[in-house]
């Protein structure tokens, strides 16, 4: 089996610490957080903690240079190397990011996915004011996010760029967006692989001429019984028909868009408009007649 390599990013708020805690512990795999990797540097008054002390007194970053040697360090240990992990606080910098991709793949390991919490600034400062015992000014709140949104772009592009992002939805419930990274951990997702976001589901209405999507979610039992018909479609109309299944948890917006009723919800799509329909469980044989339809 294939080590879990997970990369957790997102604004101030969005609550990436605590999700990559709870992925970790369901995975069963370390959690790695660069702002313990950096206190404990410290606190053991080690060669790195010393260089980083007056950084982290001023509360700003460390060295990209200092970054990389902690990482190093630890992702060198047999725990992090053959049982995967989940990292949160790193990288920073695009240096950083190239740095790790660099080095990772020099030690023979796959490229990491790497997941962003998104979540509308408007939402993330009604939650830090909650959190916050202070009650910082709006606009100081809108002004670090903004900040952080920039140092976030180039990551974002980058990773984008390596086929290595994607994107959840983070302003559902902790539980709704632990859900939707599990899912991405899901090694095999059947013959409909999964469309990860709302953004590589607009490129494939533009670019295949048939499509069926199947809106699902984990937790959802009657999706579960929806599932081998879809994946069989998947085996059956491959050549002909892009079938794909998309995570309703992590893509919620999309009920909106398409107006659908409930989930599990299969639609069918041709030249990048919507053609039918099926909502609930239903037998495989409907959805071959509706694929019937959708090649007439």
């Amino acid at each position: 089996m294939k080590p879990k390599q997970f990369i957790l990013l997102g604004l101030p708020g969005v609550g990436v610490r605590a999700q990559a805690i709870a992925l970790a512990e369901r995975w069963q795999v370390p959690h790695v957080s660069m702002g313990d990797l950096v206190r404990g540097a410290i606190a053991a008054e080690t060669a790195i903690g010393v260089e980083a002390r007056p950084y982290a007194d001023a509360g700003e970053l460390i060295p990209d240079a200092l970054a990389m040697k902690l990482i190093r360090k630890r992702f060198e240990q047999p725990d992090t190397m053959l049982k995967g992990w989940v990292l949160d606080g790193f990288p920073r910098t695009l240096a950083q990011a190239q740095g790790f991709d660099e080095w990772w793949a020099a030690v023979g390991q796959p490229p990491a996915t790497v997941a962003y919490l998104k979540a509308s600034p408007e939402f993330l400062i009604i939650r830090l004011l909650n959190e916050s015992s202070e009650k910082p000014p709006i606009s100081a709140i809108r002004e670090r996010l903004e900040s952080f949104q920039q140092s976030l772009e180039s990551l974002l592009e980058h990773y984008q760029q390596q086929s290595q992002l994607a994107t959840i939805n983070a302003s559902l419930s902790f539980a709704e967006v632990a859900s939707a990274l599990a899912l991405l951990g899901q090694e095999d997702t059947g013959a409909a692989k999964l469309i990860r976001d709302e953004a590589e589901l607009d490129a494939l209405l533009a670019s295949e001429p048939l499509l069926v999507v199947d809106c699902m979610a984990s937790w959802c039992g009657s999706c579960k019984q929806v599932t081998p018909a879809i994946d069989k479609l998947a085996e059956t109309y491959g050549d002909s028909v892009m079938v794909r299944k998309i995570d309703f948890d992590a893509n919620r917006q999309i009920t909106k868009r398409f107006e659908l009723k409930g989930i599990p919800a299969v639609m069918f799509f041709k030249d990048g408009e919507r053609t039918e329909t099926l909502t609930g469980v239903k037998s495989y044989q409907e959805y071959s007649a509706a694929i019937t339809r959708l090649l007439a």
